[in-house]
């Protein structure tokens, strides 16, 4: 792609996959950037013509919606976009600037809300605001995206995506997400989410199928092997979950996210020291230092690591918000279900969007599952009870 005065120069090649790949349609397109989205459709219906694909009524209809955008909204959109995919918190506050910029300029463009939408669940989910805080940020932008185009796949898809982390509704996420894949099932986070919910509701098996799917539409973009992996983990294929989130760090090794989640794939498969080197990269962003961390970690071991880890994000809890799954998943690293408790119960209070995952096994809760306050939170959340090992 080459970028030039006010167009967007483009190659577009579509690939037949396989072990000897076979290329099925070229084409090269100078896009004025207000006709930017005009031109998605158009190529959509150009290749469906080209290899003789039938395209539906539905689709037709979908295909032949006009909208010319701002060029600078696009602009703004487009680096939201980029920043939004690390989910540290400096990221997801210019992702929100850069989004809101963009509103200034065109307050009509549905996408702009849905990301919004997501820039504020991001927000809620990492820890960095309160439910009460994010949560109405959450549903002003994505009600605003439904109103102003109730046929986006994405505003389904973010819609599914809500309802299961903050509605906990789960009937509503996958209504949702099924009408989301109606309107465009190449939708590729859609899919691999989707697979999250199945996870949360014990169905592993399409949960397994749904992240296929999703990672086989879009095997290269980190986000998609971000929340890839996190299906993953959520039924508990660890070791696939790992090498998902280390091909992630390969070319991004700071990665938020990434680190995040290859802290507890890495533990889970008994990689302490790895699971340790990558919370190296996501504890500085709860504000303290992580040299003293390393030290005790290499004197004394993972446990009395992870206690000092955990001395520090109490601390912080009683002096502004920590999101409670961050202390019940480092208690449970360091075998002390009973406290990992207290925070479960606190996360249900305050209706954390992490709650969730909790009967799934991405936040290592397996050794609670039989705990009877474990089961009067999942009975309380309207979820199916997990199976213990």
């Amino acid at each position: 792609m080459c970028l030039g005065d006010d167009s967007i120069c483009f190659q577009t090649r579509l690939i037949k996959p396989g072990r000897d790949e076979e290329q099925l349609w070229i084409a090269d397109y100078k896009v004025a950037r207000n006709q930017i989205l005009n031109w998605y459709k158009g190529v959509t219906k150009q290749i469906a013509k080209e290899i003789n694909i039938k395209l539906t009524p539905e689709e037709e209809r979908l295909l032949s919606k006009s909208r010319i955008v701002d060029r600078e909204a696009y602009n703004a959109y487009l680096m939201g976009l980029d920043f939004l995919e690390d989910a540290s918190k400096e990221s997801l506050i210019k992702a929100r600037d850069y989004l809101d910029r963009a509103v200034q300029k065109d307050p009509d463009w549905a996408p702009l809300y849905s990301g919004l939408t997501v820039v504020w669940a991001s927000i809620a989910q990492m820890g960095f605001e309160p439910p009460e805080i994010a949560g109405p940020k959450i549903f002003e932008n994505l009600n605003k995206a439904l109103e102003l185009d109730p046929e986006d796949a994405e505003s389904h898809f973010i819609s599914g995506l809500m309802a299961f982390l903050n509605e906990w509704d789960w009937e509503k996420a996958e209504k949702e997400y099924l009408k989301a894949l109606s309107i465009n099932p190449s939708h590729a986070l859609a899919r691999v989410t989707y697979a999250q919910l199945l996870s949360a509701l014990q169905r592993p098996d399409e949960a397994r199928t749904q992240g296929r799917l999703g990672i086989n539409l879009d095997p290269l973009n980190p986000m998609t092997q971000i929340q890839y992996a996190a299906s993953l983990l959520a039924v508990g294929d660890f070791e696939a979950s790992l090498a998902f989130g280390e091909k992630v760090t390969a070319d991004d090794p700071d990665h938020f996210l990434a680190n995040n989640l290859i802290e507890f794939a890495a533990f889970q498969c008994g990689n302490y020291a790895k699971a340790m080197k990558a919370a190296k990269y996501t504890m500085p962003a709860r504000s303290f230092a992580f040299d003293e961390v390393e030290r005790i970690f290499e004197e004394q071991g993972f446990i009395a690591g992870y206690k000092e880890i955990l001395r520090h994000l109490e601390e912080m809890a009683k002096n502004g918000f920590v999101d409670p799954i961050e202390l019940v998943i480092r208690y449970m690293m360091v075998d002390q279900p009973d406290k990992a408790m207290v925070w479960v119960e606190k996360g249900f209070e305050i209706h954390s969007p992490n709650m969730p995952y909790i009967s799934t096994h991405m936040y290592l809760c397996d050794p609670l599952f039989t705990n009877p306050r474990f089961i009067d939170v999942i009975h309380k959340m309207n979820l199916p009870l997990p199976k213990s090992n």
